[in-house]
């Protein structure tokens, strides 16, 4: 995405849910504070961009909820008391009709005197509207997600790849973990239902038997675990077939 050199006093006009900066779009609401995550070349020369971009991550952990991302809060309780001191922007707003064809569109134009201002206007704009920057799960850089939109990859072409991006790679990923992680579960309630026949039958102890439960919940959660962060079929299908010794050992 590529915005174009921020000056200011910055003055956007705002149709619907989206807006244009002189003359250049439409940019979608959350693009700007996107963009400046990525460290797009005209942020760079912000200064103390890093206090800045610390204060615009804790004010996404803080409206998560409202994007649908669960609320996961990294900040200290004084990060989130600064947060309130400095939660204020200034900006001057206008309302003016613009005629577009035969029509005349009423446009909203809003004119900040600093980036600051811009970014949290266009934050709060974006979380409004059910968009906002998202840190993709395998690269780990920023991309917008968008309203109704539940990727949690971004389509850059992946680490280690030369044409799959992360958003396939990741699917493929989390398919092949789901299946596994059923698998464990298809071991563990064959193996409850085996030993649980021996309870019945007077083959085994109760007591024994809920001695097993507890190490089997416990290796099946743990290889639950371990798959997840484990890349590689036969590395996945060892642990696997571990668990099913493990299950089945007398």
């Amino acid at each position: 995405m590529s915005f174009p050199r921020l000056t200011f006093p910055l003055t956007i006009e705002k149709r619907g849910s989206q807006y244009w900066i002189d003359q250049q779009g439409p940019f979608k609401f959350g693009e700007a504070v996107t963009s400046f995550f990525l460290e797009d070349e005209n942020f760079r020369s912000v200064e103390d961009g890093s206090t800045l971009k610390r204060r615009l991550e804790l004010r996404l952990q803080l409206f998560a909820k409202e994007f649908g991302e669960p609320v996961v809060l990294t900040g200290t309780a004084e990060e989130f008391s600064l947060l309130d001191e400095d939660g204020i922007v200034e900006c001057a707003i206008q309302y003016d009709y613009q005629r577009h064809g035969r029509d005349l569109v009423l446009v909203e134009q809003y004119t900040f005197s600093s980036l600051r201002d811009f970014l949290y206007v266009e934050l709060g704009k974006a979380i409004l509207h059910g968009n906002a920057p998202r840190q993709c799960r395998l690269c780990g850089r920023w991309f917008l997600h968008e309203q109704g939109d539940r990727a949690i990859y971004c389509e850059r072409i992946a680490p280690g790849e030369e044409v799959k991006t992360c958003r396939e790679v990741g699917a493929r990923a989390v398919f092949e973990n789901k299946l596994q992680s059923e698998e464990t579960w298809k071991l563990y309630k064959r193996a409850y239902k085996k030993y649980y026949a021996r309870v019945m039958k007077g083959h085994m102890s109760r007591e024994d038997f809920n001695a097993w439960v507890e190490r089997a919940a416990a290796k099946r959660d743990s290889t639950i675990l371990l798959l997840e962060a484990t890349k590689g079929t036969e590395k996945r299908a060892a642990l696997i077939e571990e668990l099913r010794v493990e299950l089945n050992r007398d």
